[in-house]
């Protein structure tokens, strides 16, 4: 399903690339970076935290905390949301206004739809943890690009110019259409338990867990999406950016699997944890590792011979990204084989060296970024990733085996 996702994700670009400007492929590019960072923030890490504590609160049967996270996840994600939408819009008109540059209007009607973005990736995980995962993974993967490729399709057939605008209003409709379809979902899947129950809140608790999940997330979040904005600011409305953002769009197709894979295995991972049965959680690391390990050498192997082609389907413009490509899908090998090693660490209450690792391997990359694509554009960016995410996931499984060692110990 990740494969098929980035299938649709990928057809929408190449229309995307074809039929805007260089500068409005650009403003598209940005709006989603932008947006998509600051989505992995507003949901404060509790969907992250809804894999464990829903699955956990479940298993033993506690409605009574399972509702008041239910209620306490929406309330604050909602609100969050808001805050942050409010935020970019403000800040972003300020700093336009004292560069004197162009208005970025896309980014700030894209960040119109935060709200329902960071709800919808809520519920996707709190699906998953009820553990309809296959279902949970479908609405996200499948029916959600498949209806921006639809409306995209309408657009181009419409009177209506396609621009970077009218891109992120597709996207934007794409995303509320999902959310209306994850929220009949999750309420089919709520246990009968539930209703009438009076809700526990736990909110200091449950964000003391979640925000170290959030602050994570959003440091990887900045690994992987903040090249696009770093080369904005060295070559506005460059080329480059556009080159970028195609190459990591394709070379990035790798690190998808190490997200889908997460949704099906941390919910079990954690309920394990919670039993304290070592064994098993050893046993579903490894399972997890075979099985993405193939589907990584399979797609590595896929882009190395056939990536070429595939960014000619951008067009000329993007079709000397290949390098550029290959250098940040061996980062997103990485990214994939350990993706679960961090949320291991973080549930059995590693945070401060997680964090740390992490803190220190995004600084790394934003700092080489600057340095590297000043000189070498793209391709210093990518070398920047790839180095700073081979750092961190390295160093976090050797974090694991050591732990893994005093457990057996």
């Amino acid at each position: 399903m990740a494969l098929a996702n980035y299938g649709l994700i990928y057809i929408a670009n190449i229309f995307l690339a074809r039929w805007l400007s260089v500068g409005d492929f650009d403003d598209y590019s940005v709006a989603v970076s932008i947006v998509t960072m600051l989505s992995t923030l507003a949901t404060l890490g509790l969907e992250k935290y809804a894999l464990r504590a829903i699955a956990l609160l479940r298993d033993r049967e506690d409605w009574q905390r399972f509702r008041g996270f239910w209620l306490f996840a929406l309330r604050s994600i909602s609100a969050f949301s808001l805050l942050l939408m409010a935020i970019l819009s403000i800040s972003l008109e300020a700093f336009l206004a004292l560069r004197q540059a162009d208005v970025h209007i896309a980014i700030v009607v894209f960040a119109g739809f935060l709200p329902v973005i960071a709800v919808t990736l809520f519920l996707v995980d709190v699906i998953a943890a009820h553990g309809a995962q296959l279902l949970s993974v479908t609405i996200y993967r499948l029916f959600l690009p498949a209806v921006y490729l639809v409306l995209l399709a309408g657009l181009s057939l419409s009177p209506v110019k396609v621009s970077a605008l009218s891109a992120v209003l597709c996207f934007g409709g794409a995303w509320t259409i999902a959310l209306v379809i994850m929220w009949c979902m999750a309420k089919r899947l709520m246990p009968a338990g539930i209703k009438n129950t009076m809700p526990v809140m736990q909110g200091k608790k449950w964000l003391r867990g979640s925000l170290p999940l959030v602050l994570n997330s959003l440091l990887l979040t900045v690994m992987t999406s903040g090249g696009v904005i770093i080369l904005e600011i060295l070559f506005p409305s460059g080329i480059e950016v556009g080159v970028y953002a195609v190459a990591a769009q394709t070379g990035g197709i790798i690190s998808l699997i190490g997200t889908s894979t997460n949704r099906y295995y941390l919910p079990m991972m954690a309920v394990m944890i919670g039993r304290g049965d070592k064994q098993a959680i050893r046993k579903i690391m490894e399972q997890r590792g075979l099985a993405v390990g193939g589907m990584v050498l399979a797609l590595l192997v896929t882009l190395i011979f056939a990536g070429r082609p595939i960014l000619g389907l951008f067009g000329e413009h993007f079709s000397g990204s290949y390098h550029t490509m290959l250098i940040i899908a061996s980062g997103a090998c990485f990214s994939a084989l350990f993706a679960d090693v961090p949320y291991y660490l973080q549930f059995m209450g590693s945070h401060r060296i997680v964090l740390s690792l992490t803190m220190v391997s995004t600084v790394m990359m934003v700092s080489l970024s600057f340095v590297l694509g000043a000189s070498v554009g793209s391709v210093g960016v990518a070398t920047a990733y790839m180095a700073s995410v081979m750092l961190l996931f390295i160093s976090l499984r050797i974090v694991v085996g050591l732990h893994f060692r005093r457990l057996g110990g």
